[in-house]
């Protein structure tokens, strides 16, 4: 199979680097701009080395460039697969691509039509970048010499007529060759306007670049000191911006954290004392606690007897279900959902232990139906922060 898209791995290669020097470079102009308005609007007694200045300044070259130089570092071999399979797949689109029926030649009407080419294009001319393409048949024919072009469904390919801007008519065309242009001539049959285009086709050469090769080992992070360097600034941000909202959700939830506090976390020791004076004094006694289960959280089973003549099954779970319950509501324990056994008077249970901090603010929140206020961190920013807009839209504190 000849292959006609798809390149060697290096072809991709040099084209990803190439777009990520491009953009790169065009990111450096407003980051350069930025530094040197910032720069001159500083007081007197200040430094732009100064740690505060340098953080703002770190955030706005990774808006600006930082970050996208990292995602294209990191995305990179995956890009290049995707485009080395998206090639191979048209190249196989091509080659097992067949005319569906013999076609006539458009021009004399007869067949044994010979293929010269194949090709993959957008049917409709209005079609975006990236909607499937078809494959056409450049075909010629052995008769009257003249080529004529199909789509693999046997459809001829119809070019789209002109229409002359003045009288919306048909146009003719004729075209003229050189080795450095084609010149195409427009002329309306029906009210005699004319124009020209030309095109230029003579190979340009490409002038050289004396810095990209410097560049695209510092743009495309070959530069192991200051990739590294890259990656702990993206880091120490995230790091920033986490403590920064953390610290807002518990300004603005102070009363659920003010709650924490006050939940007490008794030891597995204390349990028998916090829970054995109101049971005893509701009729259950020889209350005794299993060894406890350790493991991401800790889970203790109990038993007890009711010595209370006549209560029966439901009532007694659900009267020591309360008892529990309500010995417990100001700890960090809880009875377990499987709620309480009972058999002959004897029950069993368990419960567990919320240690972490996100589950003792749940517990806290649903016991005393606390509810969050809602994060209004833009709307403070923009109302008392001022800001500035980098060249994608990104909002920049100041």
């Amino acid at each position: 199979m000849s292959y006609v898209h798809l390149k060697e791995r290096k072809y991709y290669e040099d084209m990803y680097d190439r777009h990520t020097v491009e953009d790169a470079r065009r990111g450096m102009i407003y980051y350069y701009k930025f530094y040197d308005e910032f720069e001159k609007k500083l007081p007197k007694d200040d430094t732009i080395d100064r740690p505060g200045n340098a953080i703002l300044l770190n955030v706005f070259y990774m808006q600006t460039v930082g970050d996208d130089l990292l995602y294209r570092y990191e995305n990179r071999d995956q890009k290049i697969s995707e485009w080395i399979v998206r090639d191979e797949e048209k190249d196989d689109q091509i080659a097992s691509a067949r005319l569906s029926e013999e076609p006539h030649c458009k021009h004399c009407g007869k067949q044994g039509l010979r293929i010269i080419d194949k090709s993959l294009t957008h049917r409709d001319e209005d079609a975006k970048y990236d909607d499937p393409e078809e494959v056409m048949f450049m075909l010629n024919c052995p008769h009257c010499k003249k080529n004529s072009a199909f789509w693999e469904d046997g459809t001829p390919w119809k070019l789209k007529p002109t229409l002359c801007p003045k009288c919306g008519a048909e146009m003719t065309h004729k075209t003229a060759e050189t080795k450095i242009a084609m010149t195409f001539t427009y002329t309306c049959p029906s009210c005699k306007h004319s124009y020209k285009d030309k095109i230029d086709i003579k190979d340009k050469k490409e002038k050289p670049d004396p810095d990209y090769d410097k560049d695209r080992i510092h743009f495309c992070l070959q530069d192991k000191e200051f990739r590294d360097n890259l990656f702990e600034i993206r880091r120490g941000l995230l790091e920033m911006a986490a403590l920064g909202k953390e610290f807002k959700e518990r300004e603005e939830n102070k009363h659920i954290y003010d709650a924490m506090k006050e939940v007490k976390k008794p030891k597995i020791a204390e349990l028998i004392p916090l829970l054995a004076p109101s049971l005893e004094k509701a009729g259950y006694t020889e209350l005794s606690l299993d060894k406890p289960e350790m493991g991401r959280d800790v889970f203790i089973g109990f038993s007890c007897l009711d010595n209370k003549s006549g209560r029966e099954d439901y009532d007694s779970r659900k009267t020591l279900k309360k008892l529990v319950d309500k010995a417990l509501i100001d700890t960090n324990w809880r009875l377990m959902s499987d709620g309480i056994s009972y058999r002959l008077g004897y029950l069993n249970g368990k419960i567990r232990a919320y240690e972490r901090e996100e589950d003792i603010k749940k517990l806290v929140m649903q016991t005393r139906k606390l509810q969050p206020k809602q994060t209004t961190i833009d709307t403070d920013e923009e109302k008392n922060t001022d800001f500035i807009i980098d060249h994608k839209g990104n909002k920049i504190l100041l």
